[in-house]
């Protein structure tokens, strides 16, 4: 009975992923806030993807300003806000106020608050052209109609020098491969430096030359 009472939560896990990645075949379909707990947990197989990893890849510094699209509930955020400390500012950017709000709560149980919520698609965000020093995109990139339309947009925001983090896991319904986004990120003029990962997940970094 307690193996059950075991399987029966991985089971359901497993079910609406399944349900999720077929939906998505056919639409774009962005993990509803509801869900947000299946995105919350760092994978121990896709390690690249894990918050530590990407943070450590963009090498964020004290006073930076970054920001982080389609943040979902904010795993990748936080420790970003944290790595920029109070003298630099992270932007939370997602299309759902669900998602937000999730950020926002983590951000005040932690003392947060470098941290800027931007309910927008990130080619609507009217940020100042070169204003920031990095950006994170970590599992979001297949949520995005259009993808290849947005990295103008975040080329556009980044100062030259400025880095960009894709990360990318196969256990995402969304998952888009290395070469895609290579394909997509030097299209909009940005420079591959380092890939990281394995079968299971990377972290490509790019840069603003």
């Amino acid at each position: 009975m307690t193996a059950l009472f075991l399987t029966l939560p991985i089971v359901a896990a497993v079910a609406i992923w399944a349900g999720w990645r077929q939906a998505s075949r056919r639409t774009v379909l962005p993990c509803p806030s509801e869900l947000a707990w299946l995105v919350e947990r760092e994978n121990p197989l896709a390690r690249a993807t894990r918050s530590e990893q990407v943070v450590a890849e963009l090498a964020l510094r004290p006073g930076e300003r970054a920001i982080d699209i389609g943040c979902g509930p904010g795993r990748v955020t936080i420790p970003m806000a944290r790595a920029v400390g109070p003298g630099g500012a992270v932007i939370a950017l997602d299309v759902q106020s669900g998602m937000l709000a999730k950020v926002a709560a983590k951000a005040a149980a932690g003392s947060l608050t470098n941290i800027r919520p931007l309910q927008t698609d990130v080619r609507h965000a009217e940020l100042q052209a070169g204003s920031l020093d990095a950006a994170a995109m970590v599992m979001a990139l297949g949520e995005i109609p259009d993808a290849a339309g947005i990295f103008p947009a975040v080329f556009a925001m980044l100062k030259p020098g400025g880095r960009l983090a894709i990360a990318e896991s196969i256990f995402d319904p969304h998952y888009v491969a290395r070469r895609r986004v290579r394909h997509m990120a030097s299209s909009a003029g940005f420079i591959e430096r380092r890939c990281v990962g394995n079968v299971f997940g990377f972290c490509m970094t790019f840069e603003r030359p």
